[in-house]
This record gives structure tokens, C-alpha cells and sequence, in this order.
């Protein structure tokens, strides 16, 4: 695996993000993305707002751990 195959975004609509999650600024996440029986842990992530949607951009720096399905 390459490190850009872990790479992608995450997008939201921007008042769906702010229902469920409140709203995004000054504070971090962490996504579990799982594609092909691995899960990614991705941590510290920071979204930004962008024409109605907040924005996670995911990326190797960001993966912290791999689990891979039983």
C-alpha cells in the first residue's frame, strides 16, 4: 500500500455537521475510515467550512493506527 492510497476528505453538510456535532471551529476529530476489511484511524483532525459544507481532509500524516478485520 502506498501512502496516498490513505489519503482522501470527508465532506458535510455544513448545518447537518452543526445539529449533530456543533460547530467545527477550534476543535479536533477523529475519523475511522474502513475500505477493504482495514479500518485507518485518522486523529487530530481539523475541518474547515467551505461553501455551505465542513471539509475533513484525511491524510498519511494524519493516520495514527490500521486494524485489519478478523
Amino acid at each position: 500500500m502506498c501512502l496516498s492510497d490513505t489519503d482522501g476528505q470527508i465532506a458535510y453538510d455544513f448545518d447537518e455537521f452543526c445539529k449533530e456535532y456543533g460547530h467545527p471551529r477550534g476543535r479536533s476529530f477523529t475519523f475511522e475510515v474502513t475500505c477493504d476489511a482495514v479500518t485507518y484511524v485518522y486523529a487530530d483532525i481539523v475541518g474547515k467550512v467551505c461553501a455551505g459544507q465542513v471539509l475533513f481532509d484525511l491524510n498519511s500524516e494524519d493516520l495514527v493506527c490500521t486494524r485489519k478485520a478478523h
